[in-house]
Formats: structure tokens, sequence, C-alpha cells
């Protein structure tokens, strides 16, 4: 099966992205392609997660307690906008 782009809201994935996403839903929903994956979109939004501008230390000096490794990281969650249902959070690939 080739990669295909998806678009999630106003969010248009990557390939990767898109292929993450798949992984996904497919475990979750049962879905068998990608055409089945935009469909079942279609009732999704998304939003991007960007990381925190400053660091716990810097705000809260030596009473900071120990930062996960991934807070510079940017996050694509996608989330249905009709019902309340399964979120899924996949790894930007453009890391700003």
């Amino acid at each position: 099966m080739q990669k295909q782009q998806i678009t999630v809201g106003y969010i248009e994935l990557t390939e990767d992205e898109s292929e993450s996403l798949f992984e996904k839903v497919q475990k979750d929903k049962g879905i068998e392609g990608y055409a089945e994956l935009q469909g079942l979109m279609d009732d999704f939004d998304s939003r991007i997660i960007e990381p925190q501008e400053e660091p716990l230390a810097e705000v809260l000096g030596e009473v900071a307690p120990a930062e996960e490794s991934d807070k510079g990281t940017r996050y694509i969650e996608v989330f249905n906008k009709l019902e309340e249902d399964s979120r899924y959070r996949i790894k930007a690939s453009k890391q700003h």
C-alpha cells in the first residue's frame, strides 16, 4: 500500500505523519486503507501541541521537578469533533 497524505481539520499531514496516524487508527478501528482513514478523519479535527517555551528550571528555579525528555517536541493531536472518541497524538515532522 502506497503512503498518502491525510488531511485532518485544517492540518495536512506529511506522508510520514499520515503513516504514523494510520498505524494507530488501524490498531484501534480496524481500518484497511488510506481512503478509509481519510473518510474517518472527516469527522475529526486536529491541533498542534507546541513545546513549552521556557524550561521549568528557568521559571521555578531550583525547586523545579525533572523535565521529561520530549518537552521540546511538537505533536499533532487528532480528536473526534462530533463525539467523545479516541484521541491520537503523533509526533510532528517539522520541529521548528
